[in-house]
């Protein structure tokens, strides 16, 4: 009967609790840096990689090559460091696996940049 009594009070310590566990003003900041990235390239480049599998290099060479003809694997590193350097460290993990390179948007940062190009993606179809 006790916790009846105190429905609105406790709704709102429930909501709060929520918003503290899950509520990272950080996660919003970079939501709207993802958002706000102007090149088409790096645009395509995380489109790319928004199913958050690992890809390889020479996939994202190939994503890229329909918005810039000169791309390589020097460019591409050198747009991904910038890309972990402009959003964050981690954002864009990379791996070597029998001495190829493979990358991947970090499992933390997905769901987010699923969320900031969702519009963009639905108007691109």
């Amino acid at each position: 009967m006790a916790n009846m009594e105190l429905g609105p009070s406790n709704n709102s310590f429930e909501q709060a609790k929520i918003l503290k566990k899950y509520y990272k003003p950080d996660y919003s900041q970079l939501f709207n840096k993802i958002r706000d990235i102007k090149a088409p390239i790096k645009k395509e480049i995380l489109i790319g990689l928004i199913d958050g599998v690992w890809h390889s290099e020479l996939d994202l060479i190939r994503i890229a090559k329909k918005q810039q003809k000169y791309m390589g694997a020097v460019t591409l590193g050198t747009m991904i460091h910038s890309l972990n350097h402009s959003l964050k460290n981690d954002y864009v993990e990379k791996k070597v696996v029998n001495g190829k390179l493979y990358y991947k948007i970090s499992d933390n940062y997905v769901g987010l940049t699923r969320a900031a190009y969702n519009k963009y993606t639905a108007l691109k179809l």
